[in-house]
């Protein structure tokens, strides 16, 4: 499947969930996760290079579950061939990467609610050392013309007051990359 989604960055979740509400989605409890991204190419050419076609692997655990997801990036970071299973041992998996030539890169710990709106998934994310953001995507098939949901996606969020002037369109990782690259 094909994932196409709008991230934002947001500055307050209170109004923002209550518009939710009004349009009758539910948010889940709160889940932590935590992510570890896997790459087999050096952080520049992952991070600040990346082009259609790149690759991530990525083990989150949250609650009990552990996935094993990987990424293959279509027309943009937010534009992904994604497939994803549960695994049982993370410490396992960490090995036969590491085996197969990939290896950590980053890690990302974040607070997440999920919800439905309408036939979009949508996420409110606290994501350690970047802030708060929302996200709302679309499961597609492969061959989807993306800026076709884009722009299904961007009328959703504008209809919550929200503008795309605050879109993200680098990854929790990628953005993670480029502060530890201010910092050294």
């Amino acid at each position: 499947m094909r994932e196409i989604e709008i991230k934002l960055k947001v500055d307050n979740f209170e109004e923002l969930e209550k518009k939710l509400k009004e349009k009758g989605c539910v948010l889940s409890e709160p889940i932590s996760q935590y992510d570890v991204i896997y790459s087999t190419k050096s952080p520049q050419e992952e991070f600040e290079q990346s082009k259609e076609g790149d690759i991530i692997i990525r083990i989150r655990q949250s609650k009990d579950i552990i996935q094993l997801n990987l990424k293959q990036q279509c027309s943009n970071e937010m534009d992904n061939l994604e497939y994803e299973t549960e695994i049982k041992d993370s410490k396992e998996m960490h090995k036969i990467l590491q085996i197969l030539g990939w290896h950590p890169e980053i890690e990302v710990n974040k607070i997440r609610r999920k919800g439905m709106l309408g036939e979009y998934e949508i996420c409110l994310d606290q994501v350690e050392k970047l802030g708060n953001f929302i996200e709302l995507e679309k499961l597609t098939e492969d061959e989807t013309n993306p800026e076709r949901v884009r722009d299904e996606l961007f009328k959703e969020l504008e209809s919550l007051g929200l503008s795309r002037n605050n879109e993200e369109v680098r990854g929790y990782d990628t953005q993670i990359y480029q502060l530890r690259l201010k910092k050294e």
